[in-house]
Order: C-alpha cells, then structure tokens, then sequence
C-alpha cells in the first residue's frame, strides 16, 4: 500500500490511499472521529474501479498527520490481538 500526501498542513491532512479499497479508509476514519483532537475525519471514493481512497483530517488542536499515527498503531495493536486470540481459538 502506498499512501500520497495531498494535503499536510498543520491541521489538516490529505491522503490517498493507492491500491486500497474502503475498508482501511472507512475504519481509520471512524476511530479518528472517535478521538476529541479530531474535528472531522472522512473520506471518499470518487469511483471504486478507477480511484484509491481519498483520507480527510482535520484536528481540532495539534497535528492531523500524528493522530493518524495515533490511530493507525491503535488499529495494529487492535489487528495483532486478534491475530493472536484468533490463532489461539484454531489450533
């Protein structure tokens, strides 16, 4: 996965998210409007067979691009327990 810089100011970050469907856009901006640092987190799909996700941050204070950070380590610490509890229940 590739993600392109469009937008980095200090409050306010656009990605595009290339070779990715909706999935990791859709659950890194839910978790991002969870957070009180954020004022608005979404995203777009301009066309799902010819277009990457388009990722959209504002932050209310501090900078958007470390509560992405913030939130992406959340979602691989949530991801890597999963795995675990996961492989536990199979073997």
């Amino acid at each position: 996965m590739e993600a392109k810089v469009l937008v980095n100011e200090k409050d306010t970050l656009e990605l595009e998210l290339v070779g990715m469907d909706h999935s990791l856009a859709q659950l890194l901006s839910e978790k991002l409007n969870q957070d009180k640092g954020v004022e608005f987190a979404a995203y777009k799909v301009e066309h799902p067979l010819v277009s990457s996700p388009k990722l959209f941050v504002k932050a209310k204070k501090g900078e958007a691009s470390k509560l992405v950070l913030k939130k992406l380590e959340e979602i691989k610490k949530e991801v890597t327990e999963f795995r675990k509890e996961f492989l536990d229940i199979v073997k």
